[in-house]
């Protein structure tokens, strides 16, 4: 049920621009979630330079929900990143011939996980405090 996205298929690459990393992380997840089965959903580390948050992703259902343990607002990279990938996993989809709803929208929500008071531990903390870690 569910699927654990390795760091490094999101990680940022270094390009010449903002914009070519932009594209290159999200078309290394699309090509990731190509083949998904309904019902699966994908855990996805995302580290923008110093902290951790973790999304989960549901394609089918057009749904991310992301977990940050310093509870900072909505994080414009990682929204404009997944509306990216899910808008290209709709389009690749179509041209499979399989109908989607397209009068929705993403959702992507911040769901609360618990504040971590340290200041290094974020990446061990999504994953352990969320119940992912063993």
């Amino acid at each position: 049920m569910f699927v654990f996205v390795s760091p490094s298929l999101f990680s940022p690459v270094i390009t010449d621009t903002e914009d070519a990393c932009r594209r290159e992380r999200a078309d290394n997840l699309l090509s990731f979630l190509r083949d998904a089965p309904k019902g699966r959903l994908y855990l996805v580390p995302h580290n923008r330079g110093r902290h951790w948050i973790l999304g989960v992703i549901d394609p089918w259902e057009d749904l991310v929900l992301y977990f940050d343990p310093l509870r900072e607002k909505k994080r414009d990279d990682f929204t404009e990143l997944m509306n990216m990938v899910l808008s290209n996993w709709k389009i690749l989809m179509a041209g499979e011939g399989i109908r989607m709803r397209r009068d929705c929208k993403t959702t992507i929500s911040n769901h609360h996980c618990p504040l971590h008071e340290g200041s290094v531990e974020c990446g061990y903390f999504i994953l352990g405090q969320n119940g992912l870690a063993m």
